[in-house]
């Protein structure tokens, strides 16, 4: 194939997965949901543990779970689609390892800075990069999601003490909550994702990068503490 017209068909795999990673779910089912906006809540991120929060605090722990899997379904769909996508479209005869690099890239930034609220107030990209995962190699997705709760749980082991797993409303408040467990995860997982397959490495990096990004202002919170000087 022509090298332009290959670098054509990704450039238009990176247009799609961005409009696919775009789509704010989130908003949608806090709008049908409880008639709130959810840019004006809580984090004011259009993800899903905000409106987990916000649902919980208006209506049920029940309906607040049910709306959490609602948009954790839906952004886990986004990322598989790309992925979908990039693979369908190879009869176009473009190189498929740049277009699974690009396509993964550019799902998650189009859920961190979606174009339809002025790249402002994305959510993490989490679920979104579950998807992808899953899509790349389903084993991948156990890896990366076990290394991510062990890190997870053993942070707030470390942090908070003893803590008991015995509801899965506590489970999903620990995830949710325990951000420098899941700031060491991002990086730790990336290690056995190498061992289980090497070509993997590319695609999950750029979202790993991406999901850092977004989590900045908690570093730079965490960072400020562990400066601070203990009394």
């Amino acid at each position: 194939m022509n090298p332009a017209a290959g670098n054509a068909w990704l450039a238009l795999i990176a247009a799609v997965s961005y409009l696919i990673g775009s789509l704010p779910t989130a908003y949608f089912v806090t709008r049908g949901m409880v008639g709130r906006d959810i840019r004006l809540e809580g984090s004011h991120k259009i993800g899903a543990m905000n409106a987990y929060g916000l649902i919980q605090g208006l209506r049920s722990p029940r309906q607040a779970a049910l709306g959490l899997v609602s948009i954790m379904l839906a952004d886990l769909g986004k990322g598989v689609l790309a992925i979908y996508l990039a693979r369908w479209l190879l009869f176009l005869g473009y190189n498929p390892a740049p277009a699974l690099v690009i396509a993964s890239f550019f799902t998650i930034l189009g859920h961190n800075y979606p174009f339809c609220f002025r790249f402002k107030q994305g959510g993490t990209g989490f679920a979104s990069f579950l998807g992808i995962l899953l899509a790349l190699n389903p084993y991948s997705l156990g890896v990366w999601g076990g290394t991510m709760l062990f890190c997870i749980f053993a942070a707030e082991h470390i942090i908070k003490g003893r803590w008991r797993p015995d509801s899965i409303r506590k489970i999903i408040a620990v995830i949710g909550t325990q951000i420098p467990g899941r700031l060491v995860g991002l990086g730790v997982s990336l290690v056995p994702i190498y061992f289980l397959d090497p070509g993997l490495l590319l695609p999950v990096l750029g979202p790993t990068v991406l999901v850092y990004i977004k989590h900045a202002d908690s570093i730079r919170a965490l960072s400020a503490r562990m400066r601070k000087p203990r009394r």
